[in-house]
């Protein structure tokens, strides 16, 4: 009997014992729930591990881009501004235009701009004889143009004709810094477009668009006041070099000089800079055609820092003229010409009296 009394209360304590040493039920949801979100957080830290691993052993993306200028010969609207002289841009002026003139010359604008850069459009456009903000606004909603993410850089120059230099670039490639104009003194011409913009984000490259002062009185007579522009270009130029002699800068524009004229070679380039469009000067092309004689006034100069940048891969061949027979003119005797608008006051229908240029580059980034 004392043996029964004995093993029930040993079978009691130990009872006691299990059920003392044995969690609650928050007790072991509370450990469930820890060693759950430390496994959450081992996870989570592989995945991180793993992202960072993916990105380091990830290559370098490398995607073509256009960069390239057009002077697009007098695109004016229809509309007399009374600031300018556009009265002949009307369609009761001497050339008698219209909407109708004005939207072909946009449409056939935009066919080059596109097609230069395989139907896609250039990454920055340089653009010279523009009047307006406005004719900007109706050129990049025009053909296939309005397919690509351009946007507009535009202020009214400083010149008696009203027309200005300026800029497209497509925002989906192209990141604007900053920009700015300057006037030229003493000289009612074009100022001097300095755009600073990123391409797919990577180190800044300046752009200076220019359209230096015409030969119309004289070839001698006005060299001075490109010589002038030269000079002042060169001036924001060094400006740049002096903060850092490794910045990336790209020159365009119509210089009414050719690459070997002193405006060009003497005053700009020094030693520090590759003309492009150097190679096309005394061959059978040319970017303009005057009395049968070619010329190279649309250019493209790059720095040499550009050129031994590792990720803009640019060569000294990189340089090219759009000539394409849709904008060009054969003569009777198979002379050929940029297909202009107008010649004097006669409405020929052409897209321009100039040959776009341009360069292509691969970006790594």
């Amino acid at each position: 009997m004392k043996k029964k009394i004995f093993i029930i209360i040993i079978g009691i304590i130990g009872v006691l014992v299990i059920n003392y040493l044995k969690p609650n039920a928050s007790e072991q949801e509370t450990e469930t729930e820890n060693s759950e979100n430390i496994l959450k957080l081992e996870s989570s830290n592989n995945e991180n591990i793993n992202t960072m691993e993916d990105k380091k052993n990830q290559p370098s993306q490398s995607d073509k881009v256009t960069i390239g200028f057009y002077n697009v010969e007098n695109l004016f609207d229809i509309y007399d501004d009374p600031q300018t002289n556009d009265n002949d841009f009307t369609p009761y002026g001497d050339l008698s235009w219209n909407e109708t003139r004005y939207q072909q010359k946009l449409e056939d604008i935009s066919k080059v701009i596109v097609d230069f850069d395989e139907n896609k459009g250039p990454a920055f456009l340089g653009l010279a004889e523009v009047e307006n903000f406005e004719v900007l606004q109706d050129l990049i909603k025009t053909g296939k143009l309005k397919n690509s993410p351009y946007q507009i850089i535009h202020r009214d120059n400083n010149d008696t004709r009203g027309i200005d230099v300026a800029a497209i670039y497509r925002s989906d490639i192209f990141e604007k810094v900053d920009y700015n104009y300057y006037t030229i003194p003493k000289l009612h011409t074009r100022d001097i477009l300095h755009v600073e913009g990123k391409l797919f984000d990577q180190s800044i490259i300046h752009y200076f668009v220019v359209h230096f002062p015409s030969r119309r009185k004289g070839t001698n007579e006005t060299e001075y006041k490109r010589i002038q522009v030269a000079k002042i270009l060169r001036e924001k130029i060094d400006n740049l070099l002096d903060k850092n002699q490794n910045e990336n800068i790209i020159i365009m524009g119509d210089f009414n000089d050719e690459p070997s004229n002193q405006s060009v070679q003497k005053h700009i380039m020094k030693d520090d800079f590759y003309n492009l469009h150097r190679r096309f000067e005394d061959k059978s092309t040319g970017t303009v055609n005057h009395q049968g004689e070619w010329l190279v006034f649309d250019q493209i100069i790059v720095s040499k820092s550009l050129l031994e940048d590792k990720t803009y891969n640019i060569t000294k061949k990189s340089g090219f003229i759009y000539d394409d027979e849709s904008v060009t003119f054969t003569y009777y005797d198979g002379n050929k010409v940029p297909s202009r608008t107008y010649g004097g006051t006669k409405y020929h229908g052409g897209t321009s009296d100039h040959y776009a240029t341009y360069l292509k580059m691969t970006v790594k980034h």
